[in-house]
């Protein structure tokens, strides 16, 4: 294809990509937009280098192809199976900290998969090119989702904060031993300052810390979270403590509900919700899903878990919405498999 073709709808595609995220950041969807905008610039830049060095080079599928998604895999694969054993040794080994090691383990075995699918020449069993071609699809499905989901992502954590919040809402995440963890710290630090800056404008807005007890814990997330906060200077009647949630979906649904008792309309009212870095996105389409008119900020993470963290949000997304994707792609991955399966079986 013409490089100039590409490169006009990759730009086509950021920006109506930025024109959405302009009007409403928090849609899952501007991903993909932003991923398209990349892979056709991206793929119009090589093949136009491509046919300068070379004007017989091969088109631009089998260019990008080549020179981006087999050694970006790679380097991809390698760099999360080092980091899943720098947090196997750290944390030690849990579903979350395995992640990293499997997605890594998935990228180096998928730029085979593929090459298997598209190779040429002496004729490959029918049975290893169905098991090729369904883990190609899988992958490349899976990977599309995750490229989308982090570019978006990083964008998301990107955005200015916004001022004339009427509640700061502090999301949990568990406690050691009933007392607040460093990743609970951060994001408790990171409401202090939201919470200041409001007030440095001459506001007050109400703080609610949400999260509930766990099995191992006789202190709930809330309780341990307002007593930090107290201790840092925010008064004990600005703080709503909700302490029934299990979950991020729980946290928001329940502060909505505790809000509505203080006469705060969650159709009317603004929020912002503190939350990790790492979970900012997830949590502020979950935001839009429930339709609540909120801003989510992100507190630093430490940059070694930030993978293991972040592929696990990835997971609990997929697992969320794209539910029309998943099964349009799934069809249409059943028909073609069944195809190929028959036409391998009529030609034998």
């Amino acid at each position: 294809m013409d490089p100039a073709i590409l490169l006009a709808a990759g730009w086509a595609a950021a920006v109506f990509a930025g024109a959405r995220m302009s009007r409403e950041p928090r849609r899952l969807s501007t991903g993909f937009f932003l991923l398209a905008a990349v892979s056709l610039m991206a793929a119009g830049a090589v093949t136009a280098a491509a046919r300068l060095a070379d004007p017989s080079a091969l088109d631009s599928v089998s260019v990008l192809f080549g020179a981006l998604f087999v050694p970006g895999a790679i380097i991809a694969g390698l760099g999360l199976l080092t980091n899943g054993i720098t947090v196997l040794r750290r944390e030690g080994v849990r579903p979350i900290t395995l992640t990293p090691v499997l997605v890594g383990l998935g990228l180096l075995v998928l730029p085979v998969a593929a090459a298997l699918v598209l190779r040429r020449g002496p004729a490959v069993p029918h049975w290893l090119m169905l098991v090729a071609a369904t883990a190609t699809a899988v992958g490349v499905y899976l990977l599309a989702h995750l490229l989308a989901f982090a570019g978006h992502a990083v964008i998301y954590g990107k955005l200015a904060d916004e001022t004339g919040a009427d509640a700061v809402v502090v999301l949990g995440c568990g406690l050691h031993r009933n007392r607040v963890t460093p990743l609970l710290a951060a994001r408790l630090n990171r409401a202090l300052r939201v919470y200041r800056a409001e007030t440095a404008l001459g506001r007050a807005p109400i703080v609610v810390t949400s999260g509930g007890k766990g099995s191992d814990e006789t202190l709930s997330e809330a309780d341990a979270m307002a007593n930090y906060l107290v201790a840092s200077g925010i008064a004990e009647i600005s703080i709503v403590r909700e302490r029934c949630s299990r979950n991020t979906e729980e946290n928001l649904r329940n502060t909505v509900e505790l809000l509505g008792r203080r006469g705060l309309d969650p159709a009317e009212s603004r929020i912002t919700v503190v939350t990790s870095n790492f979970h900012v996105l997830r949590a502020a389409a979950l935001t839009r899903r429930l339709g609540i008119d909120a801003h989510v900020v992100g507190a630093r993470t430490a940059r070694y878990f930030i993978p293991a963290a972040f592929l696990r949000e990835f997971a609990a997304v997929l697992t969320t919405h794209y539910r029309r994707s998943h099964l349009a792609v799934a069809g249409a991955t059943v028909v073609a498999l069944t195809a190929a399966a028959v036409d391998a079986y009529l030609s034998t």
